[in-house]
């Protein structure tokens, strides 16, 4: 199976490919406060009914549902990008069978739009072709229509049948997957509860509280952990046009894909025919992040004039899995406009994208919606929308016991030595006159009793004395903090 970025160097830059963070992206910062990321979950073999699923491998032109003009454009673009490539080549490229492979090739050869170079055997597979001056000036047409070159896209209908069918068999993330993710970070029990249940119902939910605390390493160690796996074709067709879909930065392909399975003892006459559609991917469940960047414009198909093909939004790119919004209340659209543009589809299951042209397609809207805010609610929404979000956690300054156990581990990571009592000193004096610090405020004071450290020429050690340095230079004001935003206060 065609694992590749398909066509990243001709023209498959999006504008908006910055917007959109994967988990495996955003490990730094406050991941640290709790002893470091854990590396992500494992790839595992697809879900039996999941491949269940995968369309059967197309046969004849027909099956592809694709246009024998649109085939042949596609095929004619693979040889031009592709020197003189082989019909084995093109077929991997293409993700077809070898079958349908060839009867373009012929088709294209019939049309002197291309023409054998050589072959190293009578083998078919093993020809090499290469355009001729027709076919040269048939594929300068062709790419003025569209750059893409990549795997056979399915088309729309194709991708509505699927995602229908894989929304009935997809349950929520286990119990036991949700409390191991929980279990590499610092949390009051009820805290963790209210997480626990919450990411388990699969429905929206709103992390909220004072910045610096952790809401996005929650979400990010739900992502590393996230189980299951979904399929997702490398291109859509709909409306004339091509959107690409699969994105290696973000769809991880699953071990044991089916594609690459051989065909059982005495079983290879009929494997060809029964082996699975090649034009899609088995991959780990995605988990994608966008942050304060995010605006009207990115929700919707992006058309690259250069490349002349849309990019996939972000929420086609999350389907099946998770869609995290960070700094909620941050982005280059208002709040209420996001959750009206996401929370409708989330409720009827679908949404409308539009192409550029105006023309639109409906398709499904399967994602686990997470947000994370440091503002308050009450100035951040209305009843309204706040209703339709049924699940809000407050992630609250730690207590004395988790920053005591946050500031154990952060000198552990950092090599800084640090007795109990030192630390018990630490805690007491940040907390002394009812002050409740931020968990971020273990990293950051180590950080500068590290770089004081370096400055004495000494090895760095957490003691009453280093504390109180750090602790001039980190807070002249005391714990006091005065927001310049509406946020949650100390």
């Amino acid at each position: 199976m065609f694992q590749n970025d398909p066509y990243r160097d001709e023209g498959g830059f999006s504008p908006d490919d910055d917007l959109v963070r994967t988990f495996g992206q955003a490990l730094g910062g406050l991941a640290k406060q709790s002893g470091g990321p854990a590396a992500p979950a494992a790839v595992k073999e697809p879900d039996a009914a999941l491949l269940a699923l995968v369309p059967p491998q197309p046969r004849t032109l027909p099956d592809t549902r694709l246009s024998r003009a649109f085939l042949t454009e596609l095929a004619l673009k693979t040889i031009h990008y592709s020197g003189q490539p082989s019909a084995n080549h093109i077929t991997e490229r293409m993700c077809l069978p070898p079958a349908i492979v060839l009867e373009l090739l012929s088709m294209l050869t019939d049309d002197h739009l291309c023409e054998v170079v050589s072959s190293s055997n009578a083998m078919a597979g093993n020809y090499r072709y290469r355009l001729t001056a027709n076919g040269i000036d048939r594929v300068k047409d062709a790419l003025e229509r569209s750059r893409y070159a990549g795997p056979a896209p399915v088309t729309v209908e194709q991708y509505i049948e699927v995602m229908e069918q894989q929304r009935s068999v997809r349950s929520h993330s286990s119990r036991e997957t949700i409390e191991e993710a929980l279990s590499e970070l610092v949390l009051a029990p009820e805290v963790t509860d209210n997480l626990a249940r919450s990411l388990h119902s699969g429905r929206c939910v709103l992390l909220y509280g004072p910045s610096g605390n952790g809401k996005t390493v929650v979400l990010e160690a739900f992502a590393r952990h996230l189980d299951g796996t979904v399929l997702v074709p490398y291109s859509i067709y709909a409306q004339g046009q091509i959107i690409r879909v699969f994105d290696s930065s973000i769809h991880v392909p699953a071990l044991g894909a089916p594609a690459s399975t051989p065909p059982p003892a005495g079983a290879e006459d009929t494997w060809e025919t029964a082996r699975p559609d090649e034009r899609w991917v088995a991959v780990r469940r995605p988990a994608v992040m966008v942050g304060g960047e995010l605006s009207a414009e990115s929700l919707e198909l992006a058309f690259d004039p250069v490349s002349r093909f849309c990019q996939a939004p972000p929420q086609l790119k999350a389907q099946g899995g998770l869609l995290i919004v960070d700094d909620f209340g941050r982005q280059r659209i208002r709040p209420d406009d996001l959750l009206s543009r996401w929370l409708t589809p989330l409720e009827r299951g679908s949404e409308t994208l539009t192409f550029q042209t105006g023309e639109k397609i409906s398709v499904p809207f399967d994602v686990h919606l997470l947000f994370a805010t440091n503002l308050k609610m009450e100035l951040l929404l209305d009843q309204s929308y706040l209703r339709r979000i049924l699940y809000k956690v407050e992630i609250p300054n730690p207590g004395p016991n988790e920053f005591h156990e946050i500031l154990r581990r952060v000198c552990q990571e950092r090599s800084v030595a640090a007795s109990d009592e030192a630390i018990r000193h630490v805690v007491q004096r940040l907390y002394e006159g009812g002050q409740r610090p931020r968990a971020s405020h273990a990293r950051d004071i180590v950080d500068i009793v590290v770089q004081s450290a370096s400055y004495d020429g000494q090895e760095p050690a957490l003691t009453p004395e280093a504390f109180e340095k750090a602790f001039r230079l980190f807070l002249p004001g005391g714990m006091a903090e005065v927001p310049d935003s509406p946020t949650y206060q100390d």
